[in-house]
């Protein structure tokens, strides 16, 4: 199943205005305050709760692992208030995980359980949960444990097309005039299916389009040496690479402690880089390039690109480096966010509901980017299984 939603302007702007001005609050369009008017005096779908008194709970990973969540999570707390509540996501604790989720669920006014980003324990904590609230809607953004283990647990699963990335960024790579092309990972990301295929689906795209692979195994940021020894592998491989194979030479790392580094690296060496791990304006560009970013502007995409496309000029390296036009992992946090508030509020009537989420990713998706983004939808498919639950998105890449 493949969806694809092309939008006129008027229909755009409406659509972005619609979703800023319902959010959590209960809305101002017409077919959202009716649902909200109408569960103040009946039961909803997220539970017996008027639609003004429920809260969205949330875990999210914390800045060390990836500061878009944070800042999304503090953006929807300031907005929102208390109908905002949220821990910090126990990493690699899956005891703390699972206390923390069921803390969180005792509240009855809880309606949802969004997780950001799973992680290994995640999906046991959500079955615990629904043994004791089995109404909640339990959603997560960006999946690292197996898939069917994942969604046997969730009901709503987003993620960027990790596999289908592996050819849209070699696609891009060959675009600029790429010659070779770099993978960086280490052991523990390539044991994770999603990872693993995206990688084998680069070799071979890599190989049809006449691009030279090469495969590069980094320290693992959480092993001994620590996310410094990985930065400093990057730093004095990326060139090294460029002086062997040349400046059209393409570099991807799967991990986000290597973004900052590989963008300065890369830029520095004259090389190229395709996307950065979680495709995004802000991922790597901003601190690896020195750009200053006002507060006002910290969630503004297209300020950032304009930055970061002046930045490239100053350099000579326009062309040489893209990336999706909104941060993905700001996207999957908002628009899972506005799908738990539509539960919440009954006007989503099914936990799963792919049609729903493409309505409100593409609504997200362009109102961030302040321009009209083609958001393409799908269920995940891996070894012959398709998962209802497992929606994975694509954008047309910014060469910048």
């Amino acid at each position: 199943m493949k969806l694809k939603f092309a939008k006129k302007l008027t229909a755009v702007l409406m659509a972005g205005l619609m979703v800023v001005l319902a959010g959590c609050s209960g809305g101002t369009n017409d077919t959202t305050a009716a649902a909200g008017s109408e569960a103040a005096g009946s039961e909803s779908a997220g539970g017996e709760a008027a639609a003004s008194d429920y809260k969205i709970a949330i875990m999210y990973t914390d800045a060390s692992q990836s500061e878009e969540p944070v800042r999304a999570f503090e953006d929807l707390q300031a907005q929102y208030g208390d109908k905002i509540v949220g821990a910090v996501l126990p990493n690699n604790e899956p005891e703390a995980i699972m206390s923390t989720a069921l803390s969180l669920v005792s509240d009855e006014s809880v309606k949802a359980l969004l997780i950001f980003q799973e992680q290994a324990g995640c999906a046991a904590a959500v079955n615990a949960c629904k043994e004791v609230r089995p109404d909640v809607l339990y959603a997560t953004g960006v999946v690292a444990e197996d898939p069917a283990v994942s969604a046997a647990a969730f009901d709503v699963m987003l993620n960027p097309n990790q596999t289908d990335m592996g050819n849209t960024i070699i696609e891009t790579a060959a675009e600029m005039g790429a010659k070779t092309f770099v993978h960086y990972s280490f052991p523990r990301h390539m044991a994770m299916e999603l990872l693993a295929d995206r990688r084998d689906i680069m070799k071979a795209k890599c190989e049809e389009l006449g691009i030279q692979f090469v495969e590069e195994t980094t320290p693992d940021p959480m092993g001994d040496s620590g996310v410094t020894g990985t930065q400093q592998f990057i730093l004095e491989d990326v060139p090294r690479k460029v002086e062997e194979y040349g400046a059209d030479t393409a570099f991807f790392g799967t991990n986000t402690a290597m973004m900052d580094v590989l963008v300065r690296a890369v830029v520095e060496s004259g090389a190229m880089l395709p996307s950065t791990c979680d495709p995004s304006p802000f991922q790597g560009f901003i601190s690896g390039l020195g750009i200053e970013i006002p507060d006002d502007k910290s969630n503004d995409a297209p300020y950032a690109v304009e930055q970061i496309q002046a930045a490239m000029a100053e350099r000579n390296m326009t062309g040489r480096t893209a990336t999706w036009p909104v941060a993905s992992s700001a996207l999957y946090f908002y628009a899972i966010y506005d799908y738990a508030c539509q539960y919440a509020e009954g006007t989503i009537t099914e936990k799963t509901d792919i049609d729903a989420m493409q309505e409100i990713i593409d609504a997200r998706a362009d109102e961030m980017a302040g321009m009209d983004v083609n958001v393409y939808l799908t269920e995940w498919e891996s070894d012959g299984t398709t998962y209802p639950q497992y929606f994975a998105f694509l954008m047309d890449f910014l060469i910048l």
